[in-house]
């Protein structure tokens, strides 16, 4: 892609390739999510030369303020996206948007037509931006996808939804059916494994992960409210329904 012009604030988005270029990226992970494991820039390297690709938005004199990043799968037509980021300083400004977008532009500038990527469903911010403004529906519950992270994570399982985006605004559901109440607990809770984020934690898993198994998605959230909305997918005319991926219930 070609450098976008800024979005008013003078923060300029540009896709990274090699290792000069991508080296910027193990830095502003740390400083995003504190010590946790990084991904080197020799892995960047490899998978943005196998059809990866990473975006990274620059304030004027030049500092990463915002990245997105992803990589090939074995769907020749999906990209998983492994993190968006934005720096404290330049949230709430729209930039998550601004570099999701581009890289829908990317995907589809190449032929791919859905990227998925995984979230902290206790996070209701990124599950604002996943599902309410990228219209994006999740599909699957992991419980302790990546193990203990740290940092930002604190000390809790690394439970996360899969979500899938496709990039034509393709989505056939239902109306919400399912309502899935999220704890009130805060960023800081999360951090500091209180004893209210542990409960939360095995109160979504408990209430999201089996209507996920039985074909469900979430369609929507409700912020205000603390809730997340599950639809029925509806088959296109003629074929099957969707099957069940555990027992059904």
């Amino acid at each position: 892609m070609t450098p976008e012009p800024s979005g008013g604030d003078g923060v300029e988005l540009r896709e990274l390739r090699g290792a000069a270029e991508l080296s910027v990226l193990p830095e502003f992970e740390r400083r995003i999510w504190g010590d946790t494991e990084m991904v080197s820039v020799n892995m960047l390297v490899a998978t943005v030369s196998e059809g990866g690709v990473a975006i990274g938005a620059f304030a004027p004199g030049g500092r990463i303020v915002g990245a997105v990043y992803g990589f090939a799968t074995s769907d020749p037509t999906v990209l998983h996206s492994h993190y968006l980021a934005v720096d404290p300083a330049h949230r709430r400004r729209h930039l998550g948007v601004r570099l999701k977008l581009a890289q829908r532009d990317w995907c589809l500038g190449r032929g791919l037509v859905r990227v998925r990527w995984t979230f902290d469903p206790l996070q209701l911010a990124n599950g604002q931006l996943n599902l309410q403004v990228l219209g994006a529906v999740g599909t699957r519950y992991h419980v302790d996808h990546y193990g203990t992270l740290g940092g930002i994570n604190g000390g809790l399982a690394s439970d996360r939804v899969t979500v899938e985006w496709d990039l034509h605004g393709r989505r056939a559901l239902h109306e919400p059916e399912l309502e899935v109440p999220v704890p009130d607990v805060t960023v800081e809770d999360i951090a500091a494994t209180r004893p209210a984020a542990l409960d939360a934690r095995l109160a979504v898993r408990a209430a999201l992960a089996p209507p996920l198994e039985r074909g469900w998605v979430i369609s929507g959230l409700d912020v205000p409210g603390r809730r997340y909305l599950l639809a029925r997918p509806v088959p296109p005319p003629g074929a099957p329904p969707t099957p069940a991926r555990g027992r059904p219930g």
